[in-house]
């Protein structure tokens, strides 16, 4: 059976015997101890003694958001913006809200891709630790969840197109806690042989970070250049369209759309109550007829809705509006359009970001799309844990990988989920007892946890009624989907094929 893979090579007279297995790799060169430091510090070198943190207030409250366009970079402008424009700040939190879901999983696989029961309780302790547990001996650790990182990394990788971390090393070189760092603050340098190293660079400090507890992932990396690119930053300038458009409305509202009191002072019968010798000088009649003006108008401005107006009868008060005419439709299509753009910047649908018009079908394939959108995002976290993990696991003396995984995005609720579910379970079973799983993959994918200390074996064993018999037709398991929430998506995009493969066929009996 092996005898291909065994047989001689013959490469210019020289004998080669043929690989059978890769050679194994050599063990990470790790220090002990946090070489990045957090992206919020700002301890330089010359700093000594405690340094307090301030917190950064954007005012936006009082600050036009049009000014946030002369940040120091593109990236610091999408930063800026992601907090303060309503769109931006959407598309972030919708993609970080459906990326980062409430369960996840983690395996241990030898190098030929089983399942190793002992390695995969490793990374669960490791999870564990890093999820709820701390060095109590150390005070305050600052160590963050695994969700809690997630968050962190999506909001990266929708910022600058990149997320960043170090898994730290306690003194006995065993993984301790996952330092997040911002990908901002690294620099690549080429040493002249091709290799690229990466360095952190924050307040005067510049630390190399060539170690193998470092760890980067990129969005749809240019390989032009060694850097990445924000996502959205080709809504930037769709974002300030919207932002002038929404001044300018704000403004024709205030001039246009609500009426305004006016008043007109009746000039002749002003210059009556005016003192002789004011009226006399041309320079004092300016000045008192300005000072008039002024105590008038802010009289008036000073007015609430339910004060009494009185005045003597040289003055003529009347409302000021743009009488019948409406731009009601131009601004709609103009709003529409920003939309748009502002949508397609941000790799949002309308649906996402509250733009939604047209019909239910339109509405539900924007929502399919989205969710590809973000199981995109999502298989760039897994790789990321799934990295450290295999680091963290390897450094526990295991020759294995581990793919750690979130729970799929899904957009129905938890109460329709249960079908789907119980469908899940039976295909998970059916393979179980064919032999095509083992216990423990079929355990993890069932509960997320490996089975239970003395649990019986059942890969292979057949026990599943109707398993031996792979001709055997499944049983009907019906229609999972609602009449309510399952509906849209499932009934538009989903085609009339058969869900349930063909059974053998049935003989009439005559």
């Amino acid at each position: 059976m092996l005898g291909w893979a065994k047989r001689l090579l013959n490469f210019g007279g020289v004998t080669v015997q043929a690989a059978t297995a890769l050679p194994p790799l050599a063990e990470p060169k790790v220090k002990r101890g946090d070489l990045a430091i957090p992206s919020y510090t700002t301890r330089s070198p010359t700093s000594t003694g405690d340094q307090k943190l301030t917190e950064n207030d954007r005012r936006v409250a009082t600050t036009d958001l049009l000014t946030l366009r002369n940040g120091i970079s593109t990236k610091k402008v999408v930063h800026d913006f992601s907090h303060t424009s309503p769109d931006m700040s959407a598309a972030v939190n919708a993609y970080i809200r459906t990326c980062v879901t409430r369960g996840f999983t983690a395996v241990a696989r030898n190098l030929d891709g089983t399942a190793n029961p002992e390695a995969t309780d490793a990374a669960q302790q490791l999870l564990a630790r890093f999820n709820y547990l701390g060095d109590y001996t150390d005070g305050f650790s600052g160590m963050n969840s695994i969700h809690a990182l997630a968050e962190a990394w999506v909001k990266e990788l929708r910022l600058y197109g990149s997320m960043a971390g170090e898994l730290v090393l306690d003194k006995s070189l065993l993984p301790w806690r996952i330092q997040p760092i911002s990908t901002t603050q690294i620099e690549y340098t080429d040493d002249g042989s091709g290799y690229v190293f990466p360095v952190q660079k924050l307040n005067g400090n510049e630390i190399n970070l060539d170690v193998p507890t470092f760890f980067v992932e990129t969005l749809d990396q240019d390989l032009l250049t060694a850097y990445s690119d924000s996502p959205m930053e080709a809504a930037i300038q769709s974002t300030l369209m919207d932002i002038e458009f929404q001044n300018d409305v704000r403004r024709i509202i205030k001039r246009s759309l609500h009426p305004r009191l006016t008043v007109t002072v009746a000039i002749d019968t002003f210059k009556k109550s005016v003192p002789a010798d004011v009226l006399g000088d041309p320079e004092k009649l300016v000045a008192y007829q300005n000072q008039f003006l002024l105590q008038l108008q802010n009289t008036v401005n000073g007015l609430q809705p339910d004060d009494a107006l009185v005045s003597f009868d040289m003055t003529k008060f009347d409302y000021l509006n743009n009488g019948n005419t409406s731009l009601n439709q131009e601004y709609e299509v103009l709003q529409a359009q920003i939309d748009a753009k502002v949508s397609s910047g941000t790799k949002s649908p309308g649906a996402v970001l509250g733009h939604a018009s047209g019909s239910q079908n339109v509405a539900s394939t924007e929502t399919l799309l989205f969710a590809k959108y973000c199981e995109g995002v999502q298989n760039k976290l897994n790789s990321m844990f799934s990295r450290i993990l295999t680091l963290g696991v390897r450094l526990m003396g295991q020759d294995v990988y581990v793919e750690f995984a979130f729970d799929r995005v899904d957009l129905r609720p938890e109460s329709e989920l249960e079908a789907f579910r119980a469908m899940k379970q039976s295909r998970v079973l059916e393979l179980l007892s064919i032999g095509f799983m083992s216990d423990e993959e079929a355990c993890i994918s069932l509960t997320g946890r490996l089975p239970p200390t003395g649990a019986q074996k059942l890969s292979g064993t057949f026990f599943k009624a109707g398993a031996s018999d792979p001709s055997a037709a499944p049983a009907d398991a019906g229609n999972p989907l609602s009449n309510t929430a399952g509906g849209a998506r499932e009934q538009t995009l989903t085609p009339g094929t058969p869900q349930q493969p063909k059974g053998p066929p049935v003989k009439r009996v005559k």
